[in-house]
Parts: structure tokens; C-alpha cells; sequence
């Protein structure tokens, strides 16, 4: 699996191991993210110029060309697990577990979770999986991190806007509802209708509509299109529903934009 074919998850490696005493590692850089899941015992983790006092229950993430270094306790030397996994879905994941460059360690003492880095270094190392199994246990160990982080909701509600705008983004043309962009990011579609009032001051319905105007004026503009081509490639069902929401919204037609638009070139 290669990160460069545009996979959306990669998972290089994984492994675990019980410390000696002031075992470290570093400085160095990484290509890719880690994370170290601190199983029983102590350490610290330094990026930046920052230490963190880390143990049992804790985690930090190594973020892709940054130069940190890691050290066990002396006295109460760290157990610990860790994954090297890299893909274009792994920052906006990282994000939905509360992890970021400007918040590098967690801590979740959950037995679940702790599980879940043990099997998925057993199954991986001991070659007993494929690579959709071991990419399954990878996702288990997100999701658990997910429910379990104790990310600010300043930050939950940035991830979740995000990912929402995201999804309109890249599927306006379709014939989306909104349940269905509730649904694509885990949360109920009241809840969604609450996040698009207080940050974008619209409905999550109005953001779509706008959205695809807002396409069709560049379509207007900058193309040849027919109307009936701009009305289906901006996700309206027909021709009329189109004309009604941009004459709604602009107080003309399209044919009236598409003239008004070229005398400004003029």
C-alpha cells in the first residue's frame, strides 16, 4: 500500500515493546504519523522545544517531518504500543480524534482501546490478516479514540462544519438531502441544522442551494453551458427549479445574469 497511489489509509507498520530503563529514541524526523499508546509505566515525549510527562493511558502523535524525541522513566520505564500510518484521509481523521500539530498527546485509559493495539499488532506482525484486515483494526483503534477523546467542543464543531461543507462541496451535482450529509459524518440530521445556524448563520438546506448558485454564476460566466447543462451539472432537477431559486436569489434569470456578466467585460 502506497500513500502516493492516493490511498485514503496506509498503515506502514506497528509493534510493541516494554522498555529498558531511559530507553529513548531521537531526535529524529518521521515521513509519516505515529502514535505511541503508553500501555504501563512512564515517560516523556519532546517536540518543539516541549515536554510532556507522559503514562499509563496516555498516547502522543508524531506529525510528518518533525523533528521530537521520546525517553522511558528510569525508575518506571514505559510499556508501549504504536502505528505508523500515513493516507489523504489521515489529518481529518487525527482531527476527529482530537489530535492535531497543536495537540500532540490524549489520554484514554479504556480497555477497549488498549485491546485494539494489541490485536492489531498481533494479527499484523504475526502475518495472520490481509491488508483490509489489518486497515479494519487500524480504523477500530480511530473509532474508539473517537468516542473516547475528550476533544474541547469549540473543536468537535470545527471538525464536524468541515467535514459537512466538504461533503456539499464535492457532491452538490447529486441529488443530496440533507439527512444524507448528517449521515456521512455520524451525527443527527437536528444536530447538524443547530452546527449550520450558529456558524454559517443559514440552514444546512439554504448552504446547499447557495452553494450551487454560486456555481452556476461561474458556469454563467466563464462557459458556453446551456442553461438545462449549468441547471443538471448544479444538482437542480430541472430547468424551472432553476430558474425559480436564481431569480430568488438574484433577482433575475440566468439568460439576464449571462448578458449582465459579459457587458462587464465590455
Amino acid at each position: 500500500m502506497d500513500i502516493q497511489n492516493g490511498n485514503p489509509m496506509t498503515l506502514y507498520y506497528c509493534g510493541y515493546e516494554k522498555c529498558a530503563p531511559s530507553h529513548f529514541f531521537g531526535p529524529a524526523i518521521r515521513p509519516h504519523y505515529l502514535i505511541h499508546y503508553v500501555l504501563k509505566g512512564q515517560g516523556s515525549y519532546h517536540e518543539n522545544g516541549k515536554e510532556h510527562k507522559l503514562s499509563t493511558g496516555d498516547g502522543f502523535l508524531i506529525t510528518p517531518g518533525k523533528t521530537t524525541y521520546y525517553i522511558a522513566d528510569s525508575k518506571n520505564p514505559w510499556e508501549y504500543c504504536w502505528i505508523g500510518f500515513d493516507g489523504f484521509d489521515a489529518k481529518t481523521i487525527l482531527g476527529t480524534c482530537g489530535l492535531s500539530e497543536a495537540n500532540l498527546t490524549f489520554h484514554i485509559n479504556d480497555d477497549k482501546l488498549k485491546d485494539s493495539f494489541l490485536e492489531l499488532n498481533q494479527v499484523f506482525n504475526g502475518r495472520t490478516g490481509n491488508i483490509y484486515s489489518y486497515i479494519s483494526y487500524l480504523y477500530r483503534i480511530f473509532s474508539f479514540m473517537m468516542q473516547t477523546s475528550k476533544t474541547n467542543t469549540s473543536s468537535i464543531t470545527e471538525d464536524y462544519m468541515e467535514q459537512a461543507t466538504e461533503y456539499i462541496n464535492h457532491n452538490y451535482i447529486y441529488d443530496i438531502k440533507i439527512r444524507d450529509v448528517a449521515k456521512s459524518i455520524g451525527i443527527d440530521r437536528t444536530y447538524l441544522y443547530k452546527l449550520f445556524i450558529a456558524n454559517q448563520k443559514v440552514s444546512p438546506q439554504q448552504y446547499l442551494i447557495e452553494y450551487r448558485l454560486q456555481t452556476a454564476c461561474r458556469h454563467l460566466r466563464e462557459t458556453k453551458l446551456t442553461i438545462t447543462e449549468i441547471a443538471y451539472s448544479c444538482g437542480f432537477k430541472d430547468s424551472p427549479s432553476f430558474n425559480k431559486h436564481f431569480k430568488k436569489r438574484y433577482h433575475m434569470t440566468p439568460i439576464q445574469y449571462r448578458k449582465e456578466s459579459k457587458k462587464d467585460y465590455l
